[in-house]
């Protein structure tokens, strides 16, 4: 869940319906946890698609809100005709649409991620009702009976939602603002931070060097942090909603940032380079001692396979992995195969 829909639940408005996709089945427009947040006034905030499904489900908000009552619906997408009015996704959606009269599970859950905590949005999809689970197995607000403990603190770790069909329970994370580090204020670094603040990161780009910190370089929003940087990953926060992405000026001081990221908590961390860097790189991880996993684990070189050559190129196809991550693409393992076979890693 965004935290600009669970801020403005937890606000308190007895107006409000949420609409949530909780199954998916074939090709639809969005993936399993997606939201639209919908008052009097129609749309809010958030989508479940857009187009006749989405305009159903507005429809079903406002039946909602008369009745007091949750809804399942199931937007067919099976359409045959290119030009028919009929969705032709391939596939269909179930999308649950509830009143929101209770705001205090959804308070707990942003209590929680104030303080960088995670935390579990449980929802009974028969009747809406709602009970927060903190990343300690513990219950921060309602109880609910019928769950998977490891089911539930997996999709805490992904960062993805999910259905548990037999129970009738919808879990859903609801994770801190992802935080994006950048190490290297350089072309790519200072591309990267112009576009990735728009995709929900907040971010911090950091250098050796001052002038490449200058306000002006950067949007409005993008932290700055200068000094060296062993320091500066010392002391970032970093946790399960961190990406880190390594652009320094040079091979030496991308060694010395992966050496020093390499056993922090973070959900992606990224290395730019050639394939013979990268291997040499990985190489020298490995004779350090860092956890074979884990230096298997690292994004390099980094990138989606675009045929990115300027600096905003590049920040794009770096951008684009990001997203890859974010929602567990699935060409994700391909890739990642790939690369290695590319550099010449085992």
């Amino acid at each position: 869940m965004s935290l600009e829909i669970l801020q403005a639940i937890a606000s308190g408005r007895p107006d409000l319906a949420l609409c949530t996709v909780v199954q998916v089945k074939g090709s639809a427009p969005r993936h399993v946890g997606s939201k639209m947040l919908a008052g009097p006034e129609g749309l809010m905030a958030g989508s479940v698609g857009g187009g006749r499904g989405e305009a159903a489900a507005l429809a079903a908000c406002v039946e909602a809100l008369a009745t007091r009552r949750p809804a399942v619906l199931q937007i067919e997408m099976q359409g045959t005709e290119a030009e028919g009015p009929d969705m032709v996704c391939g596939g269909f959606s179930r999308i649950l649409v509830e009143p929101l009269s209770d705001p205090a599970p959804y308070r707990a859950a942003l209590d929680l991620v104030a303080t960088g905590a995670r935390a579990l949005l449980v929802k009974r999809v028969e009747t809406g009702e709602t009970a927060v689970l903190g990343a300690n197995g513990q219950w921060a607000s309602g109880q609910l009976e019928g769950l998977d403990p490891a089911r539930a603190l997996g999709s805490l770790e992904t960062g993805h939602a999910a259905l548990i069909e037999d129970a009738g329970l919808f879990v859903d994370p609801v994770l801190p603002r992802e935080k994006l580090l950048i190490l290297g204020g350089g072309h790519v670094g200072r591309a990267l931070a112009a576009i990735t603040p728009g995709l929900g990161f907040a971010v911090t780009v950091a250098d050796e060097r001052l002038e490449f910190l200058e306000p002006e370089r950067f949007p409005a929003g993008v932290e700055t942090r200068l000094g060296s940087f062993p320091q500066i990953v010392a002391s970032y926060p970093f946790d399960l909603s961190t990406y880190v992405v390594i652009v320094t000026r040079g091979h030496l001081c991308d060694l010395e940032c992966a050496r020093a990221v390499i056993g922090k908590p973070y959900r992606y961390a990224g290395l730019m380079g050639s394939r013979r860097k990268t291997r040499l790189m990985v190489e020298q991880l490995l004779s350090d001692g860092a956890d074979p996993a884990r230096v298997d684990a690292l994004y390099a070189p980094i990138g989606q396979e675009i045929g990115a050559e300027t600096p905003e190129e590049l920040a794009v196809a770096i951008a684009g992995e990001l997203i890859a991550v974010r929602h567990g693409a699935a060409c994700l393992a391909a890739q990642r195969v790939a690369r290695r076979e590319k550099r010449g890693a085992p």
